[in-house]
């Protein structure tokens, strides 16, 4: 794969239904998305990358992350069904779509640059844990998701942008405890 390939894929990542992404049907088996990820794997797996330039490796990084994602809600039935519903309701990519712990996305994720959170990240490890304080974010309880954030930043240490959520969560946790402290003077 040479660097036009890799920038053509993310040019259209973002805009790929997980379907798309393996070249499957949405009727497809749970084989047929088994042996489509491994073809996936095969082309995009980061360790057959490792000595490709910098840019190169964080753009297949990233790629592979999204099939592994797609992967993860394709081949697991309940999840799969809530995609398939998701997209039949009109969410155009798998951007749009609620999976698991994710919450909408781009809009109710938190977005750092022209990226989201997750693509910040170095390390697959802090993913569950970044995707649950989102979540918590925006159900308003930044205590907890704070510690979850803090789980993520051990798995992913001296990561701007975990360290930019940590500041907005500890952010939002004084407003509420000073919203807390007037109403309670009252």
């Amino acid at each position: 794969m040479d660097e036009a390939a890799i920038k053509q894929w993310l040019v259209v990542l973002d805009q790929l239904t997980y379907y798309d992404l393996f070249r499957v049907s949405p009727r497809a088996t749970y084989d047929e998305v088994k042996y489509a990820f491994h073809g996936f794997c095969d082309t995009f797996h980061p360790d057959a990358h490792v000595t490709r330039p910098g840019w190169e490796r964080e753009a297949i990084g990233r790629i592979f992350r999204r099939g592994t994602e797609a992967y993860r809600v394709l081949s697991d039935p309940e999840l799969r069904v809530r995609y398939d519903q998701a997209l039949a309701g009109g969410a155009g990519n798998a951007q749009d779509i609620i999976v698991g712990m994710h919450v909408e996305r781009p809009s109710g994720s938190i977005a750092v640059g022209p990226q989201h959170l997750i693509d910040k990240l170095r390390t697959p490890a802090a993913r569950p844990f970044v995707l649950r304080a989102e979540e918590l974010h925006k159900k308003g309880d930044s205590k907890q998701a704070k510690i979850q954030l803090v789980l993520a930043m051990h798995m992913d240490p001296s990561n701007p942008a975990l360290e930019a959520f940590q500041k907005e969560l500890e952010a939002a946790i004084q407003k509420k405890d000073a919203d807390a402290k007037k109403a309670w003077q009252k």
